[in-house]
């Protein structure tokens, strides 16, 4: 027993592990060139919300190393509140990998590990959910290629370390079908656990689950028996399940409801702006290798492009039809529910209103609306075009059939699935994940070295930047960015703005005990004590204004 056992780990270890582990990391170098050589010395993300990301590392770092304390609460962003981090995209899955790796990794260098991870393990998560539907290795190869270097994933490379980190969404989609159909004590707390290691990267990512997760269950119930689940072998299971995903990711969801319903946050994104063109499925985005070929399009969409760019790719859509017209013949487990699955968050994704070309047809209302009305803490995201993850995941599983019946079937069939792969690969060519060299002003390594006594306001730096100059300086600071806070929070800002620029800076440090000053150089506070100055900013301790 324990040497079959055995036989099965070196099984499972070499052939479904390290192969397509080396698969995924090589084409990730390929197609990142020359990112390979930029691994210690330049952050592989923008510095925009590629630098909140990274303050997202430090901050869990200190919060359970330093301060043992609750990551998801902090003094140090909007100094003086102590201001709940729920509604922040924390990600602190990734924090609690970036501190185990701090012990021998910089900052930079463990963000660029866990933006390596994110594309490794989602290629081979998707790889295992392919195989297990359709018996196919190679075909399974390439449904994780199809996932993992999608354009949307590329274009949230730009700095969403959140949205990047879309590995567990695979794996969770199998433990749970596999709990449906196969129930077991093993799977129901395999289910939950990745379930909650989904929750602590993304909130999106964490519904869309729950969402296809009653997919599944709505799926298997009309294939089955609607009552299935109060039947002897399914009752343990699933009582595992609830309870244990009660106890992990539980607490987070309920309170960050009862945050937002006491203390709404602020920084929504609004749906009409985030939502899926009808278009952009077909024609290439901002993040193509090739981009300035369909600049004619993807410059006329709101937003931005790296939430536009979501190209699936004419291959894969060749592919989508080739399975369903021989979809009696195609070799894969419920092939129906997977086509639901994909049409269902694609309709989703296209948010309250069509939208063609970069235009609303305001007539044609979409079933999102209703999806706000029925759960109102969606509005919290306000981007249904994110949903596009579990499209291109969709899209990924029936491409592994079909690339199936490509490589079986005869020679004209295996001219065709060389023609879909050099398709895919040009589709696929993503313009490379940007390569930051951060650099630490003056002002900010003297900041470092004063006395951690009260915070610090910056009225010079830009938001993002601030964030990467406090994991220098480690001080709580004033106005820092978060991507969404507290309504009451919001309100003690204004009230700290109004004084700062009424210039009534001795009530800084007297009331809110701020005690670092950063303006320009235009700007004099003759009640502070001047620290530092160059061609660009003043430093000044307000410590004796009080006095």
């Amino acid at each position: 027993m324990v040497k079959g056992n055995l036989k099965q780990g070196v099984f499972l270890v070499t052939r479904m592990g390290l192969p397509p582990i080396f698969f995924y990391f090589t084409f990730f170098w390929i197609l990142n060139y020359p990112l390979i050589g930029l691994f210690s010395t330049h952050l592989f993300a923008d510095q925009g919300d590629g630098l909140q990301n990274l303050w997202n590392l430090w901050w869990v770092h200190k919060a359970i190393t330093q301060l043992h304390q609750s990551p998801w609460h902090t003094i140090y962003l909007r100094y003086p509140s102590d201001m709940t981090l729920l509604g922040h995209t924390l990600n602190p899955f990734n924090g609690f990998m970036a501190s185990g790796l701090l012990k021998f990794l910089t900052l930079t260098e463990a963000y660029n590990f866990i933006v390596i991870f994110s594309f490794v393990m989602g290629g081979l998560t998707a790889f295992l959910l392919a195989y297990y539907f359709t018996r196919s290795y190679g075909g399974s190869l390439l449904a994780g290629y199809i996932f993992t270097f999608s354009n949307y994933h590329f274009a949230h490379a730009q700095g969403h370390l959140n949205l990047e980190s879309l590995e567990w969404i695979p794996l969770f989609v199998l433990c749970w079908y596999r709990l449906v159909t196969k129930p077991g004590v093993a799977m129901a707390l395999a289910s939950a656990f990745v379930l909650f290691a989904i929750i602590l990267c993304d909130y999106y990512y964490f519904f869309y689950s729950v969402l296809i997760g009653f997919l599944i269950l709505i799926w298997y119930a009309f294939k089955k028996d609607f009552f299935f689940f109060l039947r002897r072998e399914y009752l343990t299971p699933l009582i595992t399940f609830l309870t244990v995903a009660l106890l992990t990711t539980g607490p987070l969801v309920i309170s960050l409801l009862l945050i937002n319903r006491k203390d709404p946050f602020i920084g929504a994104h609004q749906p009409e702006e985030y939502s899926l063109d009808l278009l952009a499925p077909f024609i290439p985005g901002g993040h193509w290798r090739f981009a300035h070929l369909t600049r004619f399009y993807w410059s006329k969409l709101p937003g931005n492009i790296d939430e536009s760019s979501v190209h699936i790719g004419i291959s894969v859509f060749c592919l989508l039809m080739l399975v369903w017209i021989r979809r009696h013949k195609v070799p894969l487990r419920d092939l129906g529910l997977w086509y639901l699955i994909l049409v269902f968050f694609t309709v989703l994704s296209l948010g309250p209103v069509l939208q063609v070309g970069g235009k609303e047809i305001p007539f044609i209302k979409l079933p999102y609306a209703l999806l706000e009305v029925v759960f109102p803490a969606v509005k919290l995201s306000g981007a249904p075009v994110r949903m596009m993850v579990i499209t291109v995941l969709s899209a990924a599983v029936i491409c592994a059939a079909g690339f199936k019946v490509l490589f079986h079937g005869f020679i004209g069939k295996r001219r065709w699935a060389g023609l879909f792969l050099i398709m895919l690969f040009l589709e696929y060519l993503p313009k490379p994940i940007p390569a930051s060299k951060l650099s630490v002003p003056d002002y900010v390594k003297v900041l470092k070295d004063l006395p951690d006594t009260g915070g610090i306001i910056d009225t010079t730096a830009r938001p993002t930047p601030a964030l990467y100059y406090q994991t220098i300086h480690e001080k709580p600071m004033t106005f820092g960015y978060a991507s969404r806070i507290p309504t009451s929070v919001n309100n003690k800002d204004q009230k700290l703005l109004q004084i700062l620029n009424d210039r009534q800076y001795p009530l800084l440090y007297c009331d809110y005990y701020i005690r670092y000053l950063i303006t320009d150089t235009l700007t004099n506070v003759p009640q502070g004590r001047l620290l530092y100055q160059d061609a660009k900013v003043k430093l000044y301790d307000l410590e004796n204004q009080c006095q």
